[in-house]
């Protein structure tokens, strides 16, 4: 149960050091628009992690880190949106990429081990008398 609340702590310390701290570069005119849409797919992150944390069920488990990797996978096209838009720089954009591709390993791994927990139940109730 501890890797999701890796997850989460490195979800918030790329937020806080990285993130932020670059969204404040970005033009007003984006402050709502993709700015937003960026910190909005960051929260979904860490809810969908801590809804998953909370789980027992492997099944849950791995839809919210799938939903974890999707959100994760949208955030590096914003990201690129924004290199392209020449809101931040290629070497920040680069960094950004490496940081949320790191979290997408985590969840790579999450979700992996989700499925072994399905594979588990399924194998449990396989040996049950009817």
């Amino acid at each position: 149960m501890g890797e999701p609340l890796i997850l989460q702590k490195k979800t918030e310390v790329v937020l806080n050091r990285d993130v932020y701290p670059t969204l404040q570069n970005f033009p007003k005119a984006e402050k709502f628009g993709l700015c937003q849409e960026i910190k909005q797919a960051f929260y979904r992150v860490l809810r969908n992690t801590m809804l998953a944390n909370t789980s027992r069920r492997g099944d849950v488990r791995e839809q919210r880190f799938r939903e974890v990797d999707a959100d994760l996978k949208l955030i590096l096209v914003l990201f690129s949106i924004a290199r392209e838009q020449k809101y931040i720089t290629e070497k920040k954009s680069l960094q950004l990429q490496e940081r949320v591709s790191e979290l997408g390993k985590i969840t790579g791994g999450l979700i992996k081990n989700a499925q072994g927990m399905i594979k588990g139940q399924s194998s449990m109730f396989d040996s049950m008398p009817t």
